[in-house]
C-alpha cells in the first residue's frame, strides 16, 4: 500500500513539473505576443520578441518530445529472425 502511495506521490511531482515546464514558455509566448500587438514597439523589440516567441515554442517542443519518447520506443515493431545452422 505505502509503495502505490510513493508512485501516486511521485506521478504528482512529474505532473506538477510537466505543468511548469509547459506553463513557462507559453507565458513568455503570451507576454510577448501581447507586446507584438502594441504599436509603440521599435523594429528591433518585434525582432526580439519574435525571437523569444520561437525560442519558447522549441522549449515547449522539446517537452512534448521527451514525453512522447517512450511511447515512440514502445511502438517499435518486433523483427522476426530466422535462426540458421
Amino acid at each position: 500500500m505505502e509503495n502505490a502511495v510513493a508512485k501516486g506521490n511521485a506521478g504528482d511531482a512529474e505532473l506538477r513539473a510537466l505543468g511548469h515546464d509547459l506553463r513557462t514558455p507559453l507565458a513568455v509566448i503570451n507576454g510577448y505576443a501581447q507586446l507584438l500587438s502594441s504599436e509603440d514597439l521599435s523594429a528591433e523589440q518585434r525582432a526580439r520578441a519574435c525571437e523569444l516567441i520561437l525560442e519558447k515554442c522549441e522549449e515547449l517542443n522539446a517537452v512534448i518530445r521527451r514525453l512522447l519518447e517512450p511511447t515512440d520506443s514502445g511502438l517499435q515493431v518486433p523483427v522476426p529472425i530466422e535462426q540458421t545452422a
